[in-house]
């Protein structure tokens, strides 16, 4: 991923034969998001689509790897046949349900059975992942999954199971004070703040933030994000 030229990127491309996919980043919105403060950085997301790790990809374990692949597609939509369009045009959406309906409807020879295998496999995936983020007490986590999830899940079974995460959220009477606390640390997340003046003001909030909600998922994510500005504001 690059904020730079067009051209210039791929002058670089074809000169250093690289042969890993790139995108453009016009503006650097995602370095910002991501909190980029030096290159190379890498972001490893898992099946569930969750960020698992970040950092300077030489200190990236390939154990990191394979258990954050665990349950993805075995082989990227692009490559799917063309009658798989109603299938990819599901995923992309996040309809499960339907992504799965329509693949079951394909005939062996274009892959039908196995993207539908692939596709039900992820949905375990992700329906674990948001189990495990309500017993870690990650409720915004948990909450953003569940909602997703309900939503697109139709008929399917697994559906059950987000209405329950959904359920056992609204019944914990600490679940809304830690999700307003985590949407805050989003928040900053989100503003990436960049200026010496904003990374102090973000710093402050942060130290706050875990103080008022000590062992609590919210002050793991508070003081996460504040290594990761005290380490910025170093490097600046």
């Amino acid at each position: 991923m690059t904020d730079e030229p067009q051209k210039l990127t791929e002058d670089w491309v074809e000169k250093k034969g690289a042969k890993y996919a790139y995108a453009y980043d016009k503006g650097g919105k995602l370095a910002r998001f991501f909190g980029v403060s030096g290159i190379p950085h890498a972001v490893l997301v898992d099946a569930s689509g969750k960020i698992v790790w970040r950092g300077h990809p030489g200190n990236l374990k390939d154990d990191d790897i394979e258990k954050a692949v665990k349950g993805a597609l075995s082989k990227p939509m692009w490559e799917w046949p063309a009658s798989a369009k109603a299938v990819r045009t599901a995923v992309q959406k996040r309809q499960w349900a339907d992504a799965i309906a329509a693949a079951s409807k394909l005939p062996e020879a274009d892959g039908g059975p196995v993207i539908a295998d692939a596709l039900k496999q992820l949905v375990t995936g992700r329906v674990t992942a948001m189990k495990e983020d309500l017993n870690a007490g990650n409720f915004l986590g948990a909450q953003d999954a569940a909602t997703a999830l309900s939503k697109s899940l139709g008929s399917l079974p697994e559906k059950a199971e987000a209405d329950a995460v959904l359920t056992a959220i609204k019944a914990d009477k600490d679940a809304a004070k830690i999700i307003k606390a985590q949407q805050q640390i989003r928040g900053i997340r989100e503003a990436a703040p960049s200026k010496r003046k904003e990374i102090d003001a973000a710093i402050e909030d942060l130290k706050k933030l875990a103080k008022e909600h000590p062992g609590t998922y919210a002050a793991t994510e508070a003081n996460a994000l504040l290594d990761e500005l005290v380490g910025k504001k170093r490097n600046q």
